[in-house]
């Protein structure tokens, strides 16, 4: 009998083991050794999307891996196997470093792929997309291939591409439903019934779009118009609707104004409050808010009664257990415990006399220029008068008159430590209004820095951005109340005790000049 080689050995051992049980098990436990080193090299080219970045290299070798596959499933030549895997293994592993080369040099084309997925561009501009995409895939292959100029060129239409695509996907997502709704409110005639909803819809329309074409990546604004827009062109129907109604005798001017009227009769209901229209909606309106501000300020003093209590509370638990440990050791004595009353007296009469100081703060500031809040010791003053021109942190001469009553209300708490925090809505990038937040802050802190006897060291600027709404950023009012200064004071502790007012030279009067700075 002729000797065998050894691969033909190997050949005959790997055909008898398949034939004599074909189970699952005995295939995985032969495909193992065999594809081990493939398979690591496919999760090594997978893991840098070459299928993505480097097609030619990841297609002749997963080509080569199928053929090997196939061989194998076919109780083919062990040899043929292995020679496929080799070649399959060495390109795999070729296509990875391929891949992590055109991940560098198509950095921005890359980038501007994923923004398009994100805005779903193969839905909502495919023709974009399908362009983009034949671009990308002659950049990568004219990489593989080292024709450097030629991939920068794909690239670059790719990039222009994948953008124009992703500019009509986000223009689609906010802008296309406010479209339709323009289309059919001219339908109904809106240009005659209801002219200025219809023309306020177009304009917002328009300048969601003019602000989504200067800037498609700060979305925060060109969304808010969109939606304003919808809600314009959602009114302009309702009035067309309303009119044509009234027009056709279904309705008539008095059955419309009763029907709002019972709405608004209902909120007074609510607010225990009657409501009349003797003269129209505008008294009632008011009385409303009248009705909702006096529940406002109930809340506010609840909240404060309620957290007082609490320090009150815990003040006693504490003296309690002082007095428990005292009595439980034996030596106590009536000194002992009466020190101890009078701490917590001390401690009582304190808190009245912080609690009348912020009632009195509270009344240095009309409505208009500021909201007085307290958290347990700390006073915030939330200066709703202190309003910048759009995108500046310079301090105007109308801004005296609020700065005067503040440099008052921080006389009120001498040694404390005060921070100015500046805040925005949320308008614009997070970058732009984090610094522009910290530069209307340091403003106010120069300010002050000049007009009161107040070490730096215990006034602050911090600038918050975008990062601390008070109010719905979606409404013009609510934007308004995010664009804020708030002044926070913490009054500083000796003993336990919060210092005691002093009496503090009055403010330097500035010329105007130095509002201007």
């Amino acid at each position: 009998m002729p000797l065998l080689t050894p691969a033909t050995r190997v050949t005959l051992l790997f055909t008898a083991l398949l034939l004599s049980s074909p189970t699952g098990a005995t295939m995985t436990s032969m495909r193992t050794p065999l594809f081990g080193s493939a398979d690591e090299a496919r999760s090594t080219a997978d893991g840098q999307d070459a299928r993505l970045l480097a097609p030619i290299g990841y297609a002749e070798a997963t080509g080569l891996y199928e053929r090997a596959d196939e061989t194998f499933r076919k109780a083919g030549s062990v040899d043929s196997i292995r020679r496929y895997l080799s070649k399959a293994e060495r390109m795999f592993l070729e296509s990875a470093e391929a891949a992590a080369f055109a991940a560098d040099a198509l950095e921005a084309t890359l980038r501007a792929r994923t923004d398009a997925l994100a805005t779903d561009t193969a839905t909502y501009a495919a023709d974009e997309w399908e362009d983009a995409e034949k671009y990308f895939s002659q950049a990568t292959r004219s990489l593989e291939r080292g024709s450097i100029r030629s991939a920068e060129r794909s690239a670059q239409k790719a990039e222009a591409a994948y953008r124009d695509g992703e500019l009509i996907s986000i223009k689609a997502s906010y802008l296309s439903e406010t479209r339709d709704l323009i289309a059919m409110a001219g339908k109904l005639n809106a240009e005659r019934y209801a002219p200025e909803s219809l023309s306020n819809a177009k304009s917002l329309l328009a300048s969601a779009e003019s602000e989504l074409n200067d800037n498609r990546y700060d979305t925060d604004r060109p969304r808010s118009l969109a939606a304003d827009a919808k809600h314009s062109a959602l009114h302009a129907i309702y009035v067309a609707k309303l009119e044509n109604r009234i027009r056709n005798r279904e309705l008539n001017l008095e059955s419309v104004l009763l029907t709002w009227e019972a709405s608004l009769s209902r909120l007074g209901d609510a607010l225990d409050t009657p409501i009349y229209f003797d003269y129209g909606e505008t008294e009632a309106i008011d009385t409303l808010l009248e009705s909702m501000t006096r529940l406002n300020l109930e809340k506010s003093a609840l909240a404060e009664t309620v957290e007082d209590r609490t320090l009150e509370l815990a003040g006693l638990k504490e003296q309690v257990a002082k007095m428990q440990e005292l009595l439980g050791g034996g030596n106590q004595t009536i000194e002992e415990l009466e020190v101890l009353l009078a701490e917590q007296q001390q401690r009582l009469e304190q808190q009245a006399r912080h609690r009348e100081r912020f009632t009195a703060l509270e009344s240095m500031f009309e409505p208009r220029q500021a909201t007085v809040l307290r958290q347990g010791d700390t006073v915030i003053i939330r200066m709703i008068g202190l309003n910048f021109d759009s995108g500046t942190s310079v301090l105007k001469p109308e801004h005296r008159e609020i700065l005067t009553v503040l440099e008052r209300a921080i006389a009120e708490f001498p040694e404390s430590r005060v921070v100015v925090e500046g805040h925005t809505d949320a308008f614009g990038s997070d970058a732009d209004n984090l610094g522009l937040s910290q530069d209307r802050a340091d403003a106010v802190v120069r300010h002050l820095l000049h007009t009161l006897p107040i070490s730096p060291a215990n006034l602050n600027a911090m600038g918050y951005g975008e990062t601390r709404p008070v109010a719905n950023n979606e409404t013009a009012d609510g934007r308004k109340r995010n664009r804020r200064i708030d002044i926070v004071i913490r009054p500083q502790r000796i003993d336990g005790r919060t210092i005691a007012r002093v009496q503090v030279p009055e403010p330097i009067e500035l010329p105007d000049l130095m509002l201007d700075e």
